[in-house]
């Protein structure tokens, strides 16, 4: 009867230490949710095989010209005006997040800015900016902005005035 108890006494202490549950690793640790351990890694030698493109595209398009449609758009591209011709720059944003705000930012041949007018753009995803001031016959530059980052740059020229005949 000895024998018996003694091979049932072996035989319940291995079916309990079959049962038990093993804990996770890390699972003597205290666990605040949202808090993950990562171990460093080192990836200096490691191969990369894929690029990821560093910018997203920001702007759809845009346009420079004079004319408008009926929503306030500019329909027809032109890079010559003639004096005193309004110069309007549409830009369609592909994202429009809160508190963005877009300019253009028209600089004459001489480097300075000739006018800089800006738009809080609050969601919307179309915005025309138009130069407020008066524009003398030469070169000039429109440098477009989504927020600090330039996205487009037009080239655009004021007609002089008409010469006269002799």
């Amino acid at each position: 009867m000895r024998k018996l108890f003694s091979l049932l006494l072996a035989l319940a202490v291995v079916i309990a230490a079959a049962c038990r549950k093993e804990s996770p690793a890390g699972a003597d640790k205290k666990n605040v949710p949202g808090q993950t351990s990562a171990t460093p890694q080192d990836a200096s030698n490691a191969k990369v095989k894929e690029v990821l493109p560093v910018d997203v595209p920001v702007l759809e398009r845009s346009a420079l010209g004079t004319k408008l449609d009926k929503d306030g758009n500019v329909i027809e591209s032109a890079d010559t005006f003639k004096p005193g011709e309004p110069v309007h720059v549409t830009m369609w944003l592909n994202r429009s997040p809160e508190g963005l705000q877009t300019s253009v930012r028209f600089i004459g041949a001489d480097g300075k800015d000739a006018d800089w007018p800006k738009k809080e753009m609050k969601g919307e995803k179309i915005v025309t900016l138009t130069t407020t001031k008066k524009l003398t016959p030469g070169e000039y530059h429109a440098k477009c902005f989504w927020g600090m980052n330039e996205e487009c740059d037009y080239t655009f020229t004021v007609e002089g005035a008409g010469k006269k005949k002799r």
